[in-house]
């Protein structure tokens, strides 16, 4: 299922830290809206995009594998070895459609079209115990549904989360300097949802008894769960299941996806602000709030399904093999059926960051020594980072930049960006292989177009 929810694309922070004290990149105007470019510009449409991903546990091949189905990860011993009670992972990405931005007098303005995932996720260390020992049950279908051996497997799982958000952002902002010191500068958003599905499992128990009798086997599972999707052109799939007393139900048994039919399922807004003051000639503060937001989802393009916590499911020879599936977003082991009654229109808040900065210039702006702190706001554990950078601009068509991030990353990695010409790209994390828990990446072209910054207001 996971494979399928993360179709749009798919971190600490949307956004390139390391970019921000490059003056000649559109893409630290993500960071703050106060700050104001060279010379006016538009990015090449597409070829503008950021991905990352964080875990506090998993490497970043590890969270690629669990979201495509996770079955090469969970008999990993290393991994298993460096679980933690719940296992955290986040992925975002962004994608400009079209990004321009120009001056017009003391302002710049900037419009912009994005398209935009988040994903969070944790998951409880039982969950990797139940998937990864899952074989243990040898379920045979042609006895009862259990091995003929004597054996005991129980499981008990709980506080499960998965959220992945898709959405479209079409973006105006407007900055202007109110002084030869403060500059600030704000962004609108209007927010297209494509996408949100929410899994929550409060509670699922499973039972397996296997006594040397086989006839006397008795296995059975219990869920306290429920799963939302908003998607127009898709959502999530039912099959009909017969309840043992003539009713019949319809059990969730996956999730489609129809490109024809696809469309925006949910509207929202969200507001970006910021601010920087001129302490001095070579010393430069800022700070802004991004993504203060939400999108509203409609009723008609969302199905809800939850399960019974009373109800004890028996497993046999029917259903046995939904439980032995190793992928951790496969729904049908935990018992869920449509439930229509809950279905109404809900709301879900963008995941905030608040970021506060410092900048001090050298050798006539030719060297800038940086420091940046960053609140990301995302459930289900606020993330924060320190970041501290040294930059420098020989050229006006060049720029390069070294950061040191120490918090997500352990203190095991660093960052870089270069800027050539038009040509952007850099990384607050830099990959080291499998064992990297945080990774980024942004890669942009960008043509400089209209008047440059007035030197004076």
């Amino acid at each position: 299922m996971a494979g399928g929810l993360c179709f749009v694309g798919g971190v600490h922070a949307q956004y390139l830290r390391t970019s921000y004290f490059i003056e000649g990149s559109s893409a630290r105007l993500q960071l703050n809206p106060a700050l104001q470019p060279t010379r006016g510009f538009v990015n090449v449409p597409v070829l503008n995009c950021f991905v990352g991903a964080s875990s506090n546990v998993l490497g970043i091949t590890d969270i690629i594998k669990m979201l495509d189905s996770g079955q090469d990860v969970f008999p990993n011993d290393d991994l298993y070895n460096r679980l933690k009670d719940y296992t955290r992972f986040n992925v975002r990405a962004n994608t400009d459609i079209l990004s321009f931005g120009w001056y017009k007098g003391k302002g710049f303005w900037t419009a912009s079209v994005r398209l935009r995932t988040d994903v969070s996720s944790s998951i409880p260390k039982t969950m990797f115990e139940y998937l990864r020992n899952i074989s243990s049950l040898g379920v045979n279908s042609r006895s009862t549904g259990i091995a003929s051996r004597a054996a005991t497997f129980q499981r008990n799982i709980s506080d499960m989360e998965f959220d992945i958000t898709s959405f479209t952002e079409l973006g105006v902002g407007y900055s202007r300097p109110i002084n030869d010191k403060l500059t600030v500068g704000g962004r609108f958003n209007l927010l297209l949802g494509l996408s949100h599905t929410d899994v929550e499992v409060d509670n699922f128990s499973l039972n397996v008894e296997i006594p040397d009798d086989i006839s006397q086997a008795y296995s059975y599972a219990t869920s306290k769960s429920h799963v939302k999707t908003s998607m127009k052109g898709g959502g999530l799939t039912f099959s009909d299941v017969n309840d043992g007393s003539g009713n019949t139900l319809r059990q969730v048994d996956g999730y489609d996806f129809d490109m024809g039919g696809f469309g925006i399922a949910g509207t929202g807004v969200g507001i970006d602000l910021g601010a920087t003051y001129k302490v001095m000639d070579n010393l430069t503060v800022s700070a802004s709030l991004l993504d203060l937001g939400f999108i509203r989802w409609r009723s008609g393009v969302t199905t809800v399904a939850s399960s019974d916590e009373n109800a004890k499911v028996e497993i046999n020879e029917n259903n046995y093999l939904n439980y032995l599936s190793r992928d951790f977003m496969d729904l049908k082991r935990f018992n869920m059926f449509e439930d229509k009654n809950a279905v109404a229109a809900y709301t879900t808040k963008l995941s905030s960051t608040f970021l506060a900065a410092g900048e001090y210039t050298l050798m006539d702006d030719k060297l800038s020594l940086g420091a940046m702190y960053s609140v990301y706001f995302v459930h289900p554990k606020t993330l924060n980072e320190l970041t501290f950078s040294a930059t420098i601009h020989p050229k006006s068509w060049c720029d390069a930049a070294l950061s040191y991030s120490p918090i997500q990353a352990g203190g095991k990695s660093f960052g870089m960006a270069l800027k050539l010409g038009p040509v952007f790209f850099g990384t607050d994390y830099v990959y080291f292989g499998n064992n990297t828990s945080t990774a980024n990446f942004y890669f942009g072209v960008s043509f400089p177009i209209g008047q440059k910054r007035p030197d004076s207001i």
